[in-house]
């Protein structure tokens, strides 16, 4: 009955008459196309004959037909893509039956053709037809199924495997992913692609970004000689990479959803190696405004998740999923839309639970603790990294605040925190605070580095540090009755100051002023009367009077000599506790007088003063022949005893010989590059240096310390540029347009001529443009008097009466 049937009869004349020839016949072919084409209303008939005839065939087992028969389908396809969805239906059972032949070049044939239908197809079918829609997910199961194909030829696997993850990213690449049941096709897809990368022994995030094997869609597996199982793994990571980048904000949920899932199942998230690489290709591949979604996702994980399973599998998930916090937040990559506190707070509060479970918080890995250490370690590198981009001005303060928050300093009497007690609890803290201030510190250097390098010389530059004023709540952990609190807490404003300072400050011929900020020498003065007060502390040990150096050493490096002329008096005060008899131990005096050589030892080569570290070293060989000094600094290692008693247990002597003062002063005022460029005989800083600390000279002093300009602030202001006052326009220039001046403009309203010598109005504006800036007004009468507009005093005409009638 077809054969009266031109389409029937047209598709019949495509087939080869003879046995072993290739391919469909060309001209046949073409008038196919042309008439389908031509007449789209034909397209269902063609389709749905070409399914009836593929179904025979594929039953009498005739490859050739099967094979003409794809290439029909495709050629129709090219052709008429804008008419597809009269025919898509048939068109993909057709290579779904194809595929059931076992015949790896017929379904490598249909491979092809899946890959021009999902190439050409929108989907708007998809989910409107529901036997297509069944049809389209029964075929992608399949193509799924090959991914995981097992054989003992392994030349046949590998072809397999290959054929399904071309056309899996054939899937994933089609506008048709996103417009149906995305969370079907999505489980259809993602799990294929996930088992594989499992196996691979690369990462998952290098294999994605292997640009230089970049896999050709088009490429038959048939002759491909040089396919390896590295092939199929580089094609499945580039597949997954593309599902992520197309995925929106709901969808990136589903797309972890599954990863999760496997990982729970197979066991694989210890070692952490796989998660983590698998995370970081999605955070290569997201969009930047839905990456901030994969640290809630793992925050959500954190939360929901139990010790059914056993606590050493918990402990292994938690340690993997806080490897991939410290990723993400330590990548580089800026989370847009993260909220910041948030995050912070949920990682504290983890951070906290995890020493709360019996796990101590440790500095130094233990092979017994591996898990614990990574976990808690992990989620302070995490804070750390969530300080290192900067979302809005104020994060680093917001940052620095919450954690100092934590610390509840002046809460004496408090023993334990959330269960902890308050030495461990604030030694986690403190680990917190000092990695937020590296990491802040270090990308604030990279930062600038890029806008030093940068060829724009317009380029805004940006500081976003922690400001000095935001550490002055805390600095009453310096006479905190544990030690190992003050000097934990010493250290980590050391590293504050120390990663804040400018490099070479010392060498520049004359002082630069950096102690000009209000929260600066809040700071300052602050944390001089925390030292006086410590030092005094009748629970001292050695490590904080090796804390007190390092603070005043920093203070020098970060201010320069701002730093050193507020450090002089407060270093002579504390020899003075020494001389005076207020430290009455021996080895403590010892120590402490060491502090002030020490420091004079320091400045001295910080400012390479000869003079100076001449004297401070002939004094220290004295005290030590003397047995005057202490042997803290003399120590290369750092020292293992904490008390002064056992330090030195058979030295009692005390210090004799002290710092001369005067000569100090003299020396850093005369040979020191500490004087201002104005103050030539150094007198200026030499009554500084003697100023007695606590004196209300000093307080004075203090006041000397503020913002200060050489520059007429007068110049600063906006002026108004007036290249026209005094320039004479002409306008009887040919072809150019007339101009109204304002005499033009006053002669209109006036109805008279005015004088070409120009009009009080103008004369007025004149004057006023050409007047100097830092001129005053000298009367507001003559003001008022020059805003007459005209001589004449017989002129009646006013401004509010018109002149014309």
């Amino acid at each position: 009955m077809h054969l009266y049937v031109k389409h029937a009869t047209l598709i019949n004349n495509c087939y080869p008459e003879k046995e072993g020839e290739k391919g469909p016949r060309s001209s046949e072919l073409s008038y196919l196309v042309f008439y389908a084409s031509s007449r789209p209303v034909k397209l269902t008939k063609v389709g749905l004959f070409l399914e009836k005839k593929v179904e025979r065939d594929i039953a009498k087992a005739r490859k050739q037909n099967n094979q003409v028969s794809l290439e029909i389908i495709k050629a129709l396809i090219e052709a008429c893509h804008r008419d597809l969805n009269l025919f898509s239906k048939y068109v993909v059972k057709i290579i779904d039956m194809m595929l059931e032949t076992k015949d790896i070049e017929i379904i490598d044939l249909a491979c092809q053709v899946f890959v021009v239908f999902t190439n050409h197809h929108d989907g708007s079918t998809l989910g409107v037809d529901a036997e297509l829609t069944s049809d389209y997910e029964l075929l992608l199961k399949k193509f799924a199924g090959f991914c995981a194909f097992e054989n003992t030829d392994e030349i046949l696997k590998l072809q397999m495997m290959y054929i399904g993850q071309r056309a899996l990213q054939a899937a994933v690449a089609s506008v048709a992913l996103q417009a149906s049941n995305f969370k079907v096709q999505l489980d259809l897809i993602l799990s294929p692609l996930i088992i594989a990368l499992s196996k691979s022994k690369n990462p998952a995030n290098a294999l994605a970004q292997s640009s230089n094997e970049d896999i050709d869609m088009q490429q038959s597996v048939i002759g491909h000689e040089t396919l390896n199982a590295h092939d199929v793994e580089v094609l499945a990571a580039k597949t997954t990479s593309l599902l992520f980048s197309k995925a929106n904000g709901a969808a990136v949920k589903l797309s972890l959803g599954p990863l999760f899932t496997f990982m729970d199942a197979e066991g694989k998230w210890w070692p952490s190696h796989f998660a983590v690489a698998m995370m970081e290709l999605a955070l290569d591949s997201l969009q930047p405004q839905y990456r901030y979604l994969l640290v809630s996702e793992v925050l959500q994980q954190l939360e929901t998740s139990t010790k059914s399973s056993g606590a050493n599998y918990i402990m292994e998930k938690h340690a993997s999923l806080v490897s991939i916090l410290d990723t993400i937040l330590n990548a580089n990559i800026p989370l847009v839309g993260i909220s910041v506190l948030e995050v912070l707070n949920s990682l504290f509060t983890h951070l906290i639970k995890s020493v709360q479970e019996g796990h101590t918080f440790d500095k130094q890995e233990k092979p017994t603790e591996s898990l614990a250490y990574a976990i808690q370690h992990g989620l302070v590198h995490s804070i750390g990294g969530l300080a290192s981009q900067t979302y809005y001005l104020n994060q680093l303060n917001d940052i620095t605040g919450f954690i100092i928050s934590k610390l509840r300093v002046g809460n004496v009497a408090l023993e334990s925190v959330e269960g902890l007690p308050i030495i461990e609890y604030r030694r986690v803290v403190l680990k917190c605070l000092d990695c937020v201030t590296i990491a802040s510190s270090n990308s604030e250097k990279e930062a600038q580095k890029e806008d030093t390098e940068s060829s724009n010389e317009n380029t805004p530059v940006y500081t976003n540090t922690v400001t000095m004023d935001a550490w002055v709540p805390a600095l009453g952990l310096l006479l905190d009755p544990a030690s190992e609190t003050r000097v934990d807490f010493a250290i980590t404003l050391v590293h504050y100051l120390e990663a804040t300072s400018e490099n070479e400050i010392a060498l520049e011929p004359y002082p630069k002023h950096t102690l000009n900020q209000h929260g600066d020498i809040l700071l300052v003065n602050a944390l001089h009367q925390s030292i006086v007060d410590w030092i005094q502390l009748p629970n001292i040990e050695v490590h904080d009077i090796t804390a007190i150096y390092k603070i005043l050493a920093s203070l020098t490096h970060k201010f320069g000599a701002d730093g050193t002329i507020k450090a002089v008096p407060l270093v002579f005060k504390i020899q003075s506790l020494v001389k005076t008899g207020v430290i009455t131990n021996t080895a403590r005096q010892r120590a402490v007088a060491a502090i002030v050589v020490e420091w004079l030892l320091m400045v001295a080569e910080f400012y390479r003063i000869d003079s100076l570290i001449q004297y401070a070293g002939e004094l220290k060989n004295k005290r030590i022949e003397l047995d005057e000094y202490s042997p803290i600094f003399l120590l290369e290692a750092e020292c293992d005893e904490s008390t002064f008693d056992a330090l030195e247990p058979d030295n009692s002597t005390p210090v004799d010989k002290f710092v001369d003062r005067k000569y100090v002063v003299e020396t850093l005022s005369k040979d020191g590059p500490l004087r201002d460029e104005d103050d030539t005989e150094g007198s200026e800083l030499e009554s500084k240096l003697l100023v007695e600390w606590g004196s209300e000279a000093s307080v004075n002093h203090d006041r000397t310390f503020r913002i200060r300009t050489s520059r007429n602030l007068s110049d600063l202001k906006a002026k108004l540029a007036t290249p026209w006052a005094n320039a004479e326009v002409n306008n009887t220039e040919p072809g150019k347009k007339q101009t109204i001046r304002v005499d033009n403009l006053k002669e209109a309203l006036l109805g008279q001529i005015q004088p070409t010598g120009g009009s009080s109005l103008q004369s007025l504006t004149n004057t006023c443009l050409s007047k100097r800036p830092n001129e005053t007004i000298s009367d507001m009468s003559s003001l008022l008097q020059s805003l007459s507009l005209g001589t004449d005093a017989s002129n009646t005409t006013s401004l509010v009466n018109p002149p014309y009638k």
